[in-house]
């Protein structure tokens, strides 16, 4: 039984010392295939977008991961969209592969679990990641960080693309 419910401000159920603006993510993770992706030595692009979901299989997930993958890779050229949740790989690529574009990296944090435990952005009752936005510059900085207070709803994309927009010369 949970002893945890995600009905309420999801920010309370993370630990304090989670993941800020300025600090470094290093993380291995599977890609769809069951391949091990490095963040350090697999992206090239200026600056990457990790879009975090909770469940892949719930329909929030689902459209945030759509949303980005439409908009982002059609109109942030110098930025690598990455999705990672801790659903299996073959339930990523199931998920999504009426839409996915080939540029738009789907990753499985259930076999390593750094990118969870590295940013302490889970929730330990259930292991499932919180729903966040995160930006990262050429050396794997924070640059930005929106973390979905009710788990119920989607990221503010808005604020995203204008951030994103900052970043373009």
């Amino acid at each position: 039984m949970a002893v945890g419910t995600m009905s309420c401000d999801v920010t309370t159920l993370l630990a304090k010392d989670h993941l800020k603006v300025g600090d470094k993510i290093i993380f291995k993770a599977d890609m769809v295939d069951w391949k091990d992706f490095e963040l350090t030595t697999t992206v090239t692009k200026a600056y990457k977008v990790i879009s975090s979901v909770p469940s892949i299989d719930t329909s929030v997930c689902l459209t945030q991961t759509k949303q980005f993958n439409e908009t982002i890779i059609s109109k942030y050229n110098d930025v690598q969209l990455i999705t990672i949740s801790r659903d299996l790989p073959f339930a990523l690529k199931r998920a999504c592969s009426g839409f996915i574009n080939s540029e738009h990296i789907l990753l499985s944090d259930t076999n390593y679990r750094e990118f969870g435990n590295y940013t302490k952005l889970y929730f330990t009752f259930n292991n499932l990641l919180a729903r966040s936005v995160i930006v990262l510059n050429q050396n794997n900085e924070t640059i930005y960080l929106q973390i979905v207070s009710l788990v119920s709803l989607e990221p503010n994309y808005d604020e995203v693309y204008q951030f994103l927009t900052t970043l373009q010369k």
